[in-house]
């Protein structure tokens, strides 16, 4: 029988540049368990002050991490927030653990430090046997994680011209890795599932009742996160766009709930997620011990898809978060 020990080492930082990008290589030969980041700095307010700390801040300073193998296999594509404040999978939220720390305040002429703590899970962290979506890295020629950069203004409403960093945001990249010693006869345990995550970005105008969203196909869905953003204010979060929410692939449907009784239900599941997220998830158990006996298996599906009841506005989207578990060949 093998054996296996756990191995978290630094692999670098990048500096934050407004509408920037940065990459940076990760090691490889060992299984992943978790890429983790945190994102930090310093502003300084101008004589101008903004009007409001945007609900999700910091996180906007990183619009987009993306998780590449190879050059171009995709494990991971998501904005920073979900791998912050949306990551619902971290049975640690129920105890209140700490994503971020926000500005505290938005008073001209002022300085203002802040934190947002994420991470990219390959291993199912809340699930029975959390190894059996470990990514495994012996063999890759390249393994690389990718930062788009966003705006001052993705973090703060009003005026932010004048804002100022006076000490420039970074973001810190560590790793989890699993390191297995091969049994007496040289194997290695096999990993059934790779853990895959993708993006869309839909607007909505206006009003539909029955809006269909094409899903990844040809795999086993986990789960589809799903942010709203309405009339109020562009960019953040609003609970007042979507009302109803139906998972389904043909006759097969997962789920089929209201807004409110998704986010009553993610309530009981993880404990309390940012307002305006809303979570439909195939294996969720509120004490944890998920099981990926119970994902939703669209191998031989041609449309999965979530269905969406939405009130359109002129600054409404929904942006869907897509969990996928592609079994081993």
């Amino acid at each position: 029988m093998g054996m296996q020990f756990r191995l978290r080492r630094k692999v670098g930082v990048v500096t934050w540049s407004s509408g920037g990008f940065a990459t940076l290589d990760l090691p490889r030969g060992y299984d992943f368990e978790s890429i983790f980041l945190r994102l930090s700095g310093t502003l300084a307010t101008g004589a101008t002050a903004p009007t409001a700390v945007r609900p999700e801040a910091p996180c906007g300073l990183v619009s987009r991490v993306e998780v590449t193998a190879d050059g171009k296999t995709q494990l991971f594509s998501a904005p920073f927030w979900y791998t912050s404040i949306g990551n619902f999978d971290r049975p640690v939220r129920q105890s209140g653990a700490r994503a971020t720390t926000p500005m505290s305040g938005f008073a001209a002429s002022t300085s203002y430090a802040f934190e947002a703590i994420g991470s990219i899970d390959m291993a199912t962290v809340d699930g029975v046997r959390p190894k059996d979506s470990n990514f495994r890295t012996a063999g890759l020629s390249l393994l690389q994680i990718r930062f788009s950069f966003g705006a001052t203004s993705d973090i703060y409403r009003g005026t932010v011209s004048t804002v100022t960093y006076s000490t420039t945001p970074t973001v810190e990249v560590w790793t989890s890795e699993l390191v297995e010693i091969p049994d007496a006869g040289g194997a290695l345990p096999a990993i059934p599932f790779l853990k895959k995550v993708s993006y869309q970005d839909i607007a909505y105008p206006t009003s539909s009742s029955n809006s269909e969203q094409r899903l990844p196909a040809g795999n086993l869905i986990r789960s589809v996160l799903i942010r709203t953003e309405g009339a109020s204010n562009a960019l953040e979060p609003d609970v007042g766009t979507l009302n109803n929410a139906r998972l389904q692939s043909g006759v097969d449907v997962r789920a089929d709930l209201s807004a409110n009784q998704i986010r009553a239900q993610n309530n009981l599941d993880y404990g309390q997620l940012q307002a305006g997220y809303y979570v439909l998830d195939c294996i969720a158990l509120s004490s944890g011990g998920g099981r990926l006996a119970e994902l939703f298996d669209v191998t031989r599906a041609a449309e999965p898809k979530v269905v969406l009841d939405v009130t359109g506005a002129t600054n409404a989207r929904i942006q869907l978060v897509t969990t996928e578990y592609i079994p081993a060949q």
